[in-house]
């Protein structure tokens, strides 16, 4: 325990003591990524309405994982940027605990929205389309975001049966985070998180996109084998370039958040507080990114998004 006050100290000192000129470039970072990240999920919004082949209620997940992101950019974010420009945290305990479980809310919703996504791609690609419209009628995908966010909120809750303040502000990281210090019930319930995540969440979304390549991988060896293509496989095309789409979302979203669980397990398991800030800030830097880079990856990818992306910003009906 005096070891990881010492270290906190420390911490904080580094934080407070910055030279102007990290204050300003660290400030500015943290502001780039956050106007980014509410701009590009509000432009991204804007144009999966305007664009007809992105308003089938399958891309409901898409347009919750960009409206989540928005909120993280808008919940979030200024508290980040308020922090690092004063060197400490000073909106006093509660709007701790409500930026602490703002931030564990939305995690786990981008995470379960993730996972969603995987698993429809994977009905869509590799089962028959009677079954794929049975499973995802309007209604089954707005329950089932429902119960993602359900699900969120409940594990926030579950944090909160050890005690009303779970959430500590870290010094390293510039924000509230769950405070596995003076809690081996908070310590405990992290590290099982992780392993739920590493175990069970991440697994599924990959042996779903290892399946869906799979099958477009057979599909296609099958064109080139009968010479000729029906119109139902220029579908297949469009619903295989849509999963490419979201799976280099997937990828970009695995890269931005690894550097994070990698930092939290090992603080998980040899103690708060232990690195160096400047390995907390980048860490937290590369987190936030993951909710500015969607917007960026579906307009490379998609034309239909460019020229949405291009109709909203001059105005165009």
């Amino acid at each position: 325990m005096e070891e990881a006050l010492k270290r906190q100290n420390e911490l904080e000192m580094s934080l407070e003591n910055r030279e102007v000129d990290v204050v300003v470039f660290e400030t500015a970072v943290c502001v780039v990524v956050g106007v980014f990240a509410f701009l590009g999920n509000v432009l991204l919004c804007f144009s999966l309405y305007k664009t007809p082949g992105f308003r089938a209620p399958q891309n409901y997940y898409i347009m919750c994982l960009a409206v989540t992101d928005m909120l993280f950019a808008v919940l979030c974010m200024p508290f980040f940027v308020g922090t690092l420009i004063k060197g400490k945290w000073i909106f006093g305990d509660t709007f701790c605990q409500v930026q602490g479980s703002f931030i564990f809310i939305l995690v786990n919703a981008s995470l379960f929205t993730m996972a969603l996504i995987a698993v429809n791609r994977f009905f869509k690609m590799t089962k028959a389309g009677k079954l794929y419209r049975r499973i995802y009628s309007k209604r089954n995908i707005s329950l089932s975001i429902l119960l993602a966010w359900t699900v969120s909120f409940t594990l926030v809750g579950a944090v909160f049966s050890f005690g009303s303040q779970v959430f500590r502000f870290h010094p390293g990281k510039f924000l509230c985070f769950l405070d596995m210090t003076h809690s081996q019930g908070v310590r405990w319930f992290s590290i099982a998180a992780y392993v739920m995540v590493s175990a069970v969440v991440f697994p599924v979304m990959i042996i779903c996109y290892v399946q869906v390549y799979r099958k477009v991988r057979a599909h296609f060896a099958e064109i080139a084998i009968s010479g000729h293509v029906r119109q139902a496989s220029r579908s297949f095309v469009n619903e295989a370039k849509i999963t490419k789409m979201l799976f280099v979302t997937l990828v970009a979203f695995l890269v931005c958040w690894t550097p994070a669980i990698i930092t939290d397990v090992f603080e998980a398991f040899y103690g708060q507080y232990s690195l160096p800030r400047q390995v907390y800030f980048w860490q937290i830097i590369m987190f936030a990114s993951s909710s500015a880079v969607n917007p960026i990856i579906y307009g490379f990818m998609r034309q239909e998004l460019r020229m949405a992306y291009k109709d909203v910003l001059t105005c165009k009906r």
